[in-house]
């Protein structure tokens, strides 16, 4: 038995999801403001919340960025078993891998503290220290994979650009704001939206990659086929 991906059906799939987890952490935020941020209600809240770790919406994240991750390894094993040239490909399953592992193990986080002191940082990034790395990560790679994406085929292109803008924007612009925001004011419902509209600018960047990647896959490859033997 064959079971055939196909680039639209598996997207909704990702993006009702992520649609779904919206409304369960906007639910969740409603119970907290409305009800109070009680011990009966907290557990429901923290699990539902997109911008709490270790949390539902966390655990999608780390699923969706390792699902990505696994395209890439396909096509760079299709790439290489072609005679095609790979290491692009390769080297973007790493980065994904990463991101995957990061988001479920607050990799970012943990650097703060060696960033702050090693730098010195203050006001914003005093907090937000990790973001100095990784925008230097981010830069390399654009420097790296600018040749590579323009090279891909128009429709890839676009959506891997635009995957790429929203992604970090919600990542590293948004979250500044948040961080900003939160400085000088206590936590409210603005607030809440900022959190929000974060996590939901990086899930759709994901989604948005995911049906990148899956066309290039139905395009290149004639599609992505798994097979499963009958033990009979």
């Amino acid at each position: 038995m064959d079971i055939i991906f196909k680039p639209k059906q598996v997207t909704k799939i990702f993006a009702y999801t992520v649609i779904c987890l919206t409304l369960a952490h906007i639910v969740g935020q409603c119970i907290a403001f409305y009800l109070g941020y009680t011990s009966k209600f907290k557990p429901i809240v923290s699990w539902l919340d997109l911008d709490v770790e270790q949390s539902i919406p966390t655990f999608y994240s780390s699923i969706a960025l390792l699902f990505c991750s696994s395209l890439l390894a396909i096509i760079t094993i299709a790439k290489k078993k072609n005679g095609e040239r790979y290491i692009y490909w390769m080297g973007l399953a790493i980065i994904f891998l990463f991101l995957s592992v990061d988001e479920s193990l607050t990799i970012h986080e943990s650097l703060t503290d060696k960033v702050r002191t090693a730098l010195n940082t203050s006001g914003l990034l005093y907090c937000f220290a990790w973001i100095i790395p990784y925008s230097i990560a981010l830069i390399i790679s654009l420097l790296v994979y600018v040749k590579f994406v323009l090279n891909l085929p128009s429709k890839i292109r676009i959506l891997f650009i635009t995957a790429g803008l929203i992604y970090v924007s919600g990542a590293i612009g948004v979250e500044l704001v948040g961080g900003k925001y939160s400085e000088l004011h206590s936590y409210n419902v603005t607030f809440l939206v900022i959190t929000t509209v974060e996590e939901l600018l990086e899930m759709t960047g994901v989604v948005i990659f995911i049906f990148a990647l899956t066309s290039y896959i139905d395009i290149e490859f004639k599609g992505l086929r798994l097979g499963i033997k009958s033990s009979n």
